[in-house]
């Protein structure tokens, strides 16, 4: 026995009802319960549809699907936390490690020989590339949500998007802020642990900034294309 195009629609309408709002994972919840519950009729075919279809699901637990959305967002945000941090680490390893201390050294050179010109400079460069980088980020989550609106579809890719580019606004925010408002109201009082620390941190900052726009938005907009390409005709 195979199921029905209507019953396949009551197993789309059944994982929207328990909170499975992404397409591509209703798709693959879908093609499992298809499978399981045909799998019962072969066994006993004078099952009910329904009565094979709430079998399957009490074998996801007390959350229902809850966990395994929760599951697969996580498993994204590990394997685009860490694509940041190892093309954050390529800085410090043969051979971009040579640019990236010359980098350093040159910002050093120039807090230490011109203190209040280089350091305004420097955090007004900073502040001018977060505001753009903040920007940027809720340009790019409007984006996802007008293509959200106009295809009647949300992916789980575009989901973890905008948690990932939400990150520099809400996780570091107030402490960029922080760092602003310290070193401005010590302007040309800087000690040299503050001139390597602000070096540092200058640095990072925009080591950060272009892994964000070089690598992680290009490759999160390759993925976004990708799953709609494989969901198109589903």
């Amino acid at each position: 026995m195979k199921l029905s195009v209507e019953q396949i629609e009551q197993l789309f309408t059944f994982t929207k009802k328990h909170f499975v709002e992404h397409y591509d994972v209703q798709v693959e919840l879908v093609d499992h319960l298809a499978n399981a519950i045909e799998d019962q009729w072969k066994e006993n075919p004078n099952i009910l549809f329904e009565d094979a279809l709430q079998t399957e699901f009490k074998k996801f637990g007390v959350f229902g699907f809850t966990g395994l959305v929760e599951q697969k967002q996580a498993q994204l945000h590990k394997y685009y936390n860490k694509m940041l941090w190892n093309e954050v680490l390529r800085f410090v390893s043969i051979p971009k490690v040579i640019i990236t201390a010359v980098f350093y050294l040159g910002i050093f050179y120039l807090l230490n020989y011109y203190t209040y010109w280089a350091e305004n400079v420097l955090l007004a460069i900073m502040f001018i590339s977060f505001l753009y980088l903040t920007i940027d980020g809720f340009r790019f989550m409007l984006i996802i949500k007008k293509e959200q609106k106009n295809k009647q579809r949300t992916w789980l890719i575009q989901s973890v998007a905008q948690s990932v580019f939400s990150l520099p606004i809400i996780g570091f925010g107030g402490f960029y802020f922080n760092m602003f408002g310290h070193f401005f109201e010590s302007s040309n009082e800087l000690s040299v642990l503050g001139m390597h620390f602000l070096s540092l941190f200058f640095l990072l900052h925009f080591i950060l900034f272009h892994v964000f726009f070089k690598i992680i938005k290009p490759k999160f907009k390759n993925e976004i294309r990708q799953t709609e390409k494989r969901f198109q005709f589903v």
